[in-house]
């Protein structure tokens, strides 16, 4: 059986964001992902589809791309979603990184993240 832990609810990592939802961007969840508010995501180059960071891969999802806002789940089907990823500030202990993450493949996210204009804030 498959637990889902609960976020603590969509956006509750963002401390300030863009007039508008600029900051927001609509986007496709790849499939099987189960992916928390605050996780934080990688964009796979061939298809455009969002998943979780993945450091050590070479399709694109290494790189950070944002910031999922809400919690989501796919299996057998994409849905949409969206990410946080621009022109804003978030929490940095409210980010949700993937197993094992190093302290330097999170450093090296936030730098990703800092480039796209979301400053991560202690």
């Amino acid at each position: 059986m498959t637990i889902l832990k609960d976020s603590p609810g969509a956006g509750h990592f963002i401390l300030s964001e863009a007039n508008g939802y600029r900051s927001r961007q609509r986007i496709t969840v790849g499939l099987n992902q189960t992916l928390l508010a605050g996780q934080v995501l990688g964009k796979i180059t061939a298809s455009g589809d969002y998943v979780k960071l993945a450091p050590s891969a070479s399709d694109g999802s290494q790189t950070a791309a944002g910031i999922a806002f809400d919690d989501y789940v796919t299996t057998t089907e994409k849905v949409d979603g969206v990410s946080f990823e621009r022109d804003g500030e978030v929490t940095l202990a409210k980010l949700v990184w993937p197993a094992g993450a190093t302290d330097n493949q999170k450093a090296a996210a936030v730098a990703q993240l800092a480039a796209k204009g979301v400053i991560a804030r202690v």
